[in-house]
């Protein structure tokens, strides 16, 4: 199997793990500048504002870009333009709703909510969509290398920029409207490149679409808004009843969870092209027999993780993060779950199969949502932890009971 993948996908995803690999070590040096010189209560806000903007940018339709990539790969390239106006109009409506949020903020008094929100309601009008669109155009079209390049000059630019503005300011408020802003202008840059270079208009003039993707990312909704609501509301629970500064503490740990957690999600557009071209039956009698061993990988990535983790939190975060380590251990027994659901995700993503989607994430998702609310009432931040590393389990579960025993939750196979 090893052999095989390696001589498949080498080159792929050694453009598509650059850049996680470097924009990771980046993120690495630059997170204890960021700690060291940001107040910790408001790096802590800036966390619960991030995980605000993701929960609200599933009402623009998600899976629309990501189900975009399917025509453009089959050279319907129209299908960018498409796609991205769609989700435009909503996003419009979305970012005038965050704006008045951000201004009840101001009047309530709280400035540096009221701030950062606007940051973020601005972002997602003039910088998101520009940027997952022309990205996501790259992976649809195997161009790995300039995915890679442009990924990388991003999130470095945004990453060393911003630390260097927290060192410099030490105001949680310029480091967030650099670290948006950064992101923003160069997005600009790739997606009107992409846009002219590959005449993408012109493309979209001529009627070449696939409009199968905007009905597929507005049926997802729903499935979205659950598997959000589940991922963030630990921030929303933490932030809130546990402290601002305990979300900074537990969102370090989280960090470094996703960012090996990243790593394996690469895995999802290196395989996205060839399973769109595959049919499922074929897929599934292809992915069943390496399960195991894809799942054995998973355990010697958290093995390794927990200790390199423990050295970089120990010996490199101020003293008020080292609670993180506790965090971080916990978080990681998930991965080995994580790493075989992205390869069945995709599987069923690929294909458009929103009905086995939707019942692979909003009953696990449910379930993660009572179990975050019981156990982090049980046991504090460490609670909403296990519940978070219990449901990756579960998740696992229903994607393959949705693959391999379909009858068994009455789905036609």
């Amino acid at each position: 199997m090893t052999k095989t993948l390696f001589q498949k996908y080498f080159t792929d995803s050694f453009f598509l793990n650059a850049p996680l690999v470097i924009n990771a070590a980046i993120a690495l040096v630059t997170l204890p500048i960021i700690l060291a010189n940001l107040p910790i209560a408001d790096y802590g806000k800036w966390q619960f504002v991030l995980s605000f903007q993701v929960w609200v940018i599933v009402f623009s339709g998600t899976n629309i870009t990501f189900a975009s990539k399917r025509g453009i790969a089959k050279g319907l390239d129209g299908t960018f333009i498409y796609a991205f106006l769609k989700r435009f109009k909503l996003f419009f409506c979305i970012s005038s709703l965050i704006l008045f949020v951000a201004f009840y903020f101001k009047f309530s008094g709280n400035l540096i909510f009221s701030y950062l929100i606007t940051i973020i309601g601005l972002y997602l009008i003039f910088g998101y969509l520009f940027q997952i669109s022309f990205l996501q155009f790259l992976i649809a079209k195997k161009r790995f290398k300039e995915w890679s390049i442009w990924q990388i000059l991003i999130s470095s630019v945004s990453l060393i920029g911003s630390a260097i503005i927290a060192s410099l300011t030490k105001n949680i408020v310029y480091f967030a409207l650099f670290q948006l802003g950064s992101i923003t202008i160069l997005s600009w840059i790739g997606w009107f490149w992409i846009v002219k270079k590959e005449k993408l208009i012109e493309s979209y003039k001529r009627g070449e679409i696939d409009k199968e993707c905007v009905p597929y990312g507005l049926k997802l909704i729903p499935v979205d808004l659950v598997t959000v609501t589940s991922g963030k509301l630990s921030h929303f629970i933490i932030g809130p009843f546990f402290g601002f500064s305990n979300l900074a503490i537990f969102s370090v740990a989280n960090k470094l969870r996703d960012a090996i957690a990243n790593l394996i999600k690469s895995a999802r557009p290196l395989l996205y092209t060839d399973f769109a071209r595959k049919g499922k039956e074929e897929l599934i009698r292809i992915v069943n027999p390496y399960l195991i061993k894809i799942g054995m990988v998973g355990a010697g990535v958290v093995a390794i993780s927990i200790v390199a983790g423990w050295i970089y939190i120990q010996f490199l975060l101020p003293p008020s993060f080292h609670q993180a380590i506790v965090y971080f251990c916990i978080l990681t027994l998930g991965l080995p779950a994580g790493v075989i659901t992205i390869i069945l995700h995709t599987v069923l993503e690929s294909h458009l199969r929103h009905k086995e989607l939707t019942i692979a994430n909003i009953i696990p998702n449910l379930i993660k949502i009572i179990l975050i609310l019981a156990l982090g009432y049980w046991g504090k931040i460490i609670g909403v932890c296990l519940a978070l590393t219990i449901s990756m389990w579960i998740s696992f579960i229903f994607y393959y009971i949705v693959i391999f025993k379909p009858t068994f939750l009455l789905i036609k196979p």
